[in-house]
């Protein structure tokens, strides 16, 4: 695999204000208070990103193109070169683009280069020129692109993305011998009918980590799958986003600790230590994550009503400056618990009021 090491280094926006782009808090809990003998309760954990633009993450996409023969069919070429003027049109100063061909063999066109005024006017230019060639190899279009990625020098808070803009047709190559590891891969598939390989495409998108397949009929609707996508991509604020919960077994309170299912989310258990981590991946501006946490109390030795702390909540994620504080899962034990109907429910919390304000 080529290596490079020659990407542009990108503006730093951002810089110092790392620490303050994900920010979590114990929003409700299903009790006001809880027994001193077994009982229940659950809490709900929320995670929040940031809304301000500004402290967004770089993009750094390559955007890998086929210039085969089969793109001489209709207006797939032509096509593809609409939908990535748009692209370069539609990114920023603070993100970065290079651009991969292919046909037979693949050649990267440019470095990543921050996409300035200028530099938008020059790529611009070389998409106009791009001609079809003869054979196709997605494989080697995708291992340069990722090969792009992996040889990038300036890396901290840039998000990886690859754009692989084909028809599917494929000449050369085992494309199941492709890992794009933690890279999303967003394919577009150009033309209609038998010419467009949309299986093939889907499944690339699918082996990659966040990656998505849209499909590109024609050239009369170029606008829609790629500003919508683009739309997202460049409001991340952060990645590997990650809560960590640390049972309080010392003080004899807490029995059993379980994080419910959830489709956003992956969560792993230490068996020796009980902590349990939940993975949230990429969060996006002003986007928001919950989890709800299931604890089981033992018989208290106690008799008076106290504070008990059952666990301790640590969130984390890719480029922060310094460790984030704990907070604590404190719940009132008492002699003389509230009545059932003085429950609140965590699922409501769900739903933010319209003057709910960002932690």
């Amino acid at each position: 695999m080529a290596s490079f090491g020659d990407d542009e280094r990108p503006p730093s926006p951002n810089a110092g204000s790392k620490d303050g782009m994900v920010a979590m808090a114990i929003r409700a809990y299903t009790k006001k208070d809880v027994a001193l003998t077994e009982d229940a309760v659950t809490a709900m954990v929320e995670i929040r990103a940031t809304s301000s633009a500004a402290m967004r993450e770089g993009l750094d996409l390559v955007a890998v193109v086929d210039v085969s023969g089969s793109m001489d069919d209709g207006d797939k070429i032509e096509s593809m070169k609409k939908a990535l003027q748009l692209v370069i049109m539609k990114l920023t100063p603070m993100d970065r683009l290079a651009i991969v061909t292919f046909d037979s063999t693949a050649c990267r066109l440019n470095p990543l280069r921050s996409m300035t005024l200028a530099a938008q006017t020059e790529l611009r230019a070389v998409v106009d020129g791009l001609a079809v060639g003869s054979g196709s190899h997605i494989k080697a279009g995708l291992d340069m692109g990722l090969a792009v990625l992996a040889g990038r020098v300036h890396t901290e808070s840039r998000t990886p993305n690859i754009f692989l803009m084909s028809d599917g047709q494929t000449t050369s190559g085992d494309l199941t011998e492709v890992d794009p590891g933690e890279v999303a891969v967003y394919t577009f598939g150009f033309g209609a009918g038998a010419g467009t390989d949309h299986k093939l495409l889907s499944d690339i998108a699918r082996k990659s980590t966040g990656g998505t397949y849209s499909a590109v009929p024609d050239g009369n609707n170029l606008s829609a799958p790629f500003s919508q996508l683009l739309g997202g991509l460049l409001t991340v604020v952060a990645q590997d986003v990650q809560l960590t919960l640390e049972p309080n077994n010392a003080d004899g309170d807490l029995d059993k600790m379980t994080v419910a299912p959830g489709t956003d989310y992956t969560t792993t258990t230490d068996d020796k230590s009980g902590h349990i981590t939940i993975k949230l991946g990429t969060l996006f501006s002003g986007e928001a994550r919950k989890v709800a946490v299931n604890f089981t109390l033992k018989d208290s030795v106690e008799t008076e009503e106290y504070d008990a702390v059952l666990a301790e909540a640590r969130h984390s994620y890719a480029g922060q400056k310094a460790r984030q504080a704990p907070e604590a899962f404190l719940i009132v034990r008492t002699p003389n618990p509230s009545s059932p109907v003085e429950e609140r429910s965590v699922q409501a919390e769900e739903v933010p009021s319209a003057d709910d304000d960002a932690v």
